[in-house]
């Protein structure tokens, strides 16, 4: 509880005469139940963590009002002194726990129980006003109110305080995925004149279960990203704290206090990336991580729809791409085809115009994997981006994502993926690309979000894939770090146990 001086928050009581007005608030912000009327008016910030929020009452009848209660968490106490409300000269408060069985509700709530000299009867209006933190707010999915007149039994029902009072900041944009679980949000982008832009994700969660770790996967693995500030920058202000790292096209925000971060609250996340290498085609994948369920979206920021890993009428699996030595291996799978002729890859320089480089037949129809591979014999250090073009045999076409795809001039190093990624089968395959005297070799590590080291193997020199059976690993649902640790360096993956 804070020590607050409230000589500067007006937090008032005040009679009212009820009068004729157009209520332009959201449906279900008012609500008449018998001859009692309330209404959820708003929310004032008061600072960083607290807000005001008002409600309006009138009794429409000659029986007097007795008390109102307005829900809060379970074990929670408005936020503001205990005697604050003892100063109030009309009504007696009762505020959460601490009031104990002086609470009419059965639910845990800040009740304002009228004096006998106070009469709010026939028409009048009173207006009530409580400072709530940001944590409570969002730990309440809808906020209950429980009202008695004289000669009446107690009437209850819900407002929805997200929709009725939104908090200044605090929002979900137009641009948005609902999954049920979780909704995600892109808030814009923006670019600098140091040369960098700035991007903007909206996560929230709908589940139960406290946010352990939100990442952003970049396409393209690009070197320079990072959160802003910490994630706590002056653009904005994160309601948790976070610790963000970024290692190889990952960026993950784990939690430091996401207490609360759960039942529909929500939280910004912005990140930083060099300018010109945001392509609004591609895709970013968002996954929210609680400690029993991952929910991840494929997010397009142009149709703001959820992409999963292709659109194409063929079922793909899979489309990704790797540096070697040759140039760039694009590697694809379908799970089944239906008249499919042919798939054309397209490549770009700049992730806007594309041309095509080379033709792979085919299956026709299938209903078995298939797997499809295609060597780009770029030289060229940079970031190349490519697109599937499938083409059925009546001529119908259609595109899958587009991927990025860096090449650098890594002598003695080896490039390594992790697939299939999310673990959808029983075994994950580790595989190893590269030149070197430790072409391959190394040692292989699975580590948690805590950092702790579930296992390791030793890779031997001269292979090129390790195949490890999920069962075996005993991986709970989560997000995982891959590590390759070779003389050359250390190379990082992602992985997911859905």
């Amino acid at each position: 509880m804070k020590p607050y001086i409230f000589y500067t928050l007006m937090i008032l009581l005040t009679w009212q005469t009820a009068g004729a007005q157009t209520d332009q608030r959201p449906s279900g912000c008012s609500i008449t139940d018998g001859c009692i009327t309330y209404s959820l008016n708003g929310a004032t910030r008061y600072d960083q963590d607290t807000y005001v929020l008002n409600y309006s009452l009138t009794v429409n009848c000659f029986s007097r009002l007795e008390y109102i209660a307005f829900e809060l968490p379970e074990s929670a106490d408005a936020d503001e002194p205990s005697n604050f409300f003892a100063r109030q000269s009309d009504f007696i408060v009762h505020d959460g726990k601490t009031s104990g069985t002086k609470l009419a509700t059965t639910f845990n709530a800040i009740q304002f129980t009228a004096k006998k000299k106070t009469d709010i009867s026939n028409g009048r209006t009173y207006t009530f006003e409580y400072p709530i933190s940001v944590t409570n707010y969002n730990a309440l999915p809808n906020t209950r109110v429980q009202v008695k007149v004289a000669g009446s039994s107690p009437s209850i029902n819900s407002i929805d305080h997200r929709t009725c009072a939104p908090l200044a900041g605090q929002f979900m944009p137009d641009c948005r995925i609902d999954l049920g679980s979780a909704v995600f949000g892109f808030t814009g982008v923006s670019n600098s004149t140091n040369g960098t832009t700035t991007l903007g994700f909206v996560v929230q969660n709908n589940m139960p279960d406290d946010v352990q770790t939100i990442a952003i996967e970049i396409p393209g693995a690009l070197k320079g990203v990072r959160a802003v500030s910490n994630n706590n920058g002056s653009s904005y202000q994160a309601n948790y704290k976070y610790k963000s790292t970024y290692s190889d096209g990952l960026l993950i925000f784990e939690s430091q206090n996401t207490r609360g971060f759960a039942n529909g609250a929500l939280d910004h996340f912005e990140f930083i990336m060099p300018a010109g290498t945001f392509n609004p085609d591609e895709s970013f994948t968002i996954t929210l991580q609680t400690r029993q369920t991952i929910v991840s979206t494929g997010f397009n920021t142009v149709t703001c729809e959820d992409m999963p890993i292709t659109p194409l009428p063929v079922e793909l699996l899979s489309f990704k791409g790797k540096a070697t030595q040759s140039g760039i291996e694009l590697q694809w799978e379908t799970a089944s085809e239906q008249n499919n002729d042919r798939f054309e890859v397209e490549r770009s320089t700049d992730g806007q115009s594309f041309n095509k480089i080379g033709e792979i037949d085919g299956a026709g129809n299938s209903s078995i994997k298939l797997n499809y591979s295609y060597t780009d014999p770029v030289l060229r250090q940079g970031i190349y981006y490519y697109r599937l073009r499938q083409v059925d045999h009546d001529a119908t076409d259609s595109y899958s994502k587009t991927i990025a795809v860096q090449l650098r001039a890594l002598p003695g190093s080896g490039k390594f993926q992790v697939y299939p990624n999310p673990a959808t089968g029983n075994v994950i395959t580790v595989s190893v690309l590269g030149t070197g005297a430790d072409v391959n070799g190394g040692n292989l590590q699975i580590v948690d979000m805590s950092g702790k080291t579930l296992f390791t193997t030793e890779i031997t020199a001269g292979s090129r894939q390790l195949e490890l059976p999920l069962q075996q690993l005993g991986l709970a649902k989560g997000l995982y770090i891959v590590n390759l640790l070779q003389t050359s360096g250390t190379q990082t993956q992602k992985l997911i146990v859905p």
